[in-house]
């Protein structure tokens, strides 16, 4: 059996690249949208981090430029999906399997033409998913998604996760709330469940914006014991933002929580005497199969 001395730490620092003027909140402009991501990417990369960034289409068309210069520095990019965006009424989750398949297959499509290269990761807004989801996303030839929130109870955006794995999984064919053997892998957003927000709608997340550094390190501390007391092979976090904060500006709130997080994970796995890793989906995904993880 592995002790603590030989376990990895995995850190995935993630952000939703929104629509300027999103239904539910986007950067107010796409100069404002660009900054904000580059300013996340560059935050990052001088501390060795890297970041998975989750695109909406039009977004992609937009940041083309910028969001090639990134990949080419290590940052993985992934498709990001609000069905509200693109005509529909209502959040994925509401939608049935062949609909959401006819949705994401045309989201696929405009952001593929914007970039060059087939998103094989991928994210819903709002976590809104149903059982029909992850089998929609294996479809279509998705590897690897971050669609859960572990313990949301969003009924507004259809988004229930109550009893979902709090950990890295390859996903279930017939029930999101399971593991099992679809080749899709999933990686949860990292929470404390047991503190709730948002009128008990979903858990203290670690998301950056929800809370500051020094509540977000009690999260760090308290999610990595329990991964380590488990003695799963590699301990996960999974960190969220959003592309509406100006990271470039070291005076930003956001950024001063991103710089004060990274420093709570570092103080945290040497509290553990482990390695901390940044890593993409794809390589978590990668990782996990050479465990013998997976289907």
């Amino acid at each position: 059996m592995q002790t603590s001395r030989t376990r990895t730490l995995r850190v995935c620092f993630t952000m939703d690249c929104e629509q300027v003027a999103a239904h539910q909140g986007g950067p107010p402009t796409w100069e404002y949208g660009e900054r904000s991501i580059r300013g996340f990417c560059e935050a990052l990369l001088a501390q060795g981090m890297g970041a998975t960034l989750f695109i909406v289409p039009v977004g992609a068309e937009k940041y083309r430029a910028a969001l090639a210069n990134l990949a080419g520095a290590g940052i993985e990019l992934g498709l990001h999906y609000h069905p509200q965006d693109h005509g529909y009424n209502d959040f994925l989750g509401a939608y049935t399997g062949a609909e959401q398949s006819h949705m994401l297959s045309e989201a696929k499509v405009q952001w593929t033409q914007a970039l060059g290269r087939e998103p094989l990761v991928v994210r819903p807004g709002n976590f809104s998913a149903n059982d029909a989801t992850f089998p929609v996303l294996a479809g279509l030839g998705f590897l690897a998604s971050s669609a859960s929130c572990p313990l949301r109870n969003f009924i507004d955006a259809k988004a229930n996760w109550t009893g979902a794995p709090l950990d890295p999984h390859f996903t279930h064919a017939a029930n999101r709330l399971l593991a099992g053997d679809l080749p899709l892998f999933e990686a949860p957003l990292t929470v404390d469940w047991e503190s709730f927000m948002w009128g008990g709608r979903t858990p203290l997340e670690l998301r950056i914006e929800m809370v500051d550094a020094r509540a977000h390190g009690y999260t760090v501390r308290k999610a990595v014991k329990r991964q380590l007391d488990s003695g799963i092979p590699e301990s996960v976090l999974v960190v969220l933002t959003h592309s509406v904060f100006d990271y470039s500006d070291p005076a930003e709130f956001r950024r001063q929580v991103l710089d004060g997080l990274i420093a709570e994970i570092r103080r945290t796995a040497e509290l553990h005497e482990i390695a901390v890793r940044s890593t993409t989906l794809l390589e978590l995904r990668e990782i996990h199969l050479e465990e013998g993880v997976g289907p």
